[in-house]
């Protein structure tokens, strides 16, 4: 299908790229297989439970901060462990199957399926945090697999290309893409821990302080990786490696503003708000299927869309000359 969502020699439009994701969905059903199939899994398949691997461990740290706290702070105690309680039941290891940034969105990766309309649904106990982990990395490489075969399909889908597939040339978009999510869980892990440290700090100073200091570390994470957001759609949408596609998407996002974030705001606002919606029926009734398929077609257009902006704007570049595009980046 060929893209013509924006005139030549204008810059990228928000409706006119979210219309084309939709229309690029309507025309490639065959997108919505993979969040379809992940989503019946996740919701008629059994439940992975990591209660009894991690409940034991929990109960000693709870146990150690009450013997060393105060009476006022040990009664508090109580509480984080009925809170950790609460969150080992509730929680499906299969569920980390949805990872990012690269990954297939799904419905039901965070929500608990307790009975499904085939009878109570099954629960796997994991006896121990060893099993707990390689099981947890098994499902996190299913899942990033999965979602690199996902982002190419929509990387050709927006391009009308319908040439021959190339196994290398997609493994090493795999491998850039592979790159890309562990320099950023590194860099969040190097931000992240010195930032809570000083927020504590604050916090004993001032509980108000304290709040506003999350608060601003939020919106400075959220300002710091914002221009990383077209980072997988140049690493999927051309042949150019990490370095360059991040430094692609830095300025593409930089060049467009402030209408790259209200695109990203529509987009989040559109997929959450229906969300919402996908969610109202409960697990045990069918029509549960009727919010799984909504919730497929409404992400894969989003994702679409963003695919469509991004090309777009990287035309726009290269038609008025702009310097340092990506190579061939087909559009």
């Amino acid at each position: 299908m060929e893209n013509r969502s924006t005139n030549s020699g204008a810059p990228p439009r928000m409706m006119n790229a979210i219309i084309a994701g939709f229309n690029i969905v309507t025309n490639n059903l065959g997108l919505l297989v993979l969040p379809v199939l992940i989503d019946l899994f996740l919701w008629l398949g059994p439940q992975v439970s990591v209660r009894q691997a991690l409940k034991p461990a929990i109960d000693d740290v709870v146990r150690l901060l009450q013997q060393i706290n105060t009476p006022q702070v040990a009664s508090q105690m109580t509480v984080i462990s009925e809170t950790w309680e609460k969150i080992l039941t509730e929680f499906n290891l299969l569920g980390t199957i949805r990872t990012m940034p690269i990954g297939v969105p799904s419905l039901m990766s965070s929500t608990l399926t307790e009975s499904t309309p085939l009878g109570a649904a099954l629960v796997i106990e994991i006896p121990t945090i060893a099993a707990a982990f390689g099981v947890w990395m098994a499902i996190i490489l299913v899942g990033f697999a999965v979602g690199c075969i996902y982002f190419g399909l929509l990387a050709r889908a927006t391009a009308g290309d319908g040439g021959a597939f190339e196994f290398q040339a997609f493994f090493k978009k795999v491998l850039y893409a592979l790159a890309l999510t562990f320099s950023l869980v590194l860099a969040l892990i190097v931000i992240t821990i010195p930032a809570l440290m000083l927020i504590s700090v604050i916090a004993l100073i001032s509980p108000g302080l304290g709040d506003f200091a999350m608060l601003f570390a939020g919106f400075l994470l959220i300002w710091m990786l914002l221009p990383l957001v077209f980072t997988p759609h140049a690493i999927f949408s051309s042949k150019s490696g990490l370095v360059v596609s991040a430094m692609t998407s830095v300025r593409l996002v930089r060049h467009f503003m402030p209408g790259t974030g209200t695109f990203l705001i529509v987009a989040l606002v559109i997929s959450q708000g229906m969300n919402v919606l996908w969610r109202v029926p409960p697990t045990s009734s069918w029509m549960t299927l009727v919010g799984i398929l909504g919730h497929a077609f409404i992400l894969t257009a989003v994702f679409a869309a963003s695919f469509v902006y991004f090309r777009n704007g990287m035309r726009w570049m290269a038609e008025n000359s702009l310097p340092f595009r990506p190579q061939e980046i087909k559009t």
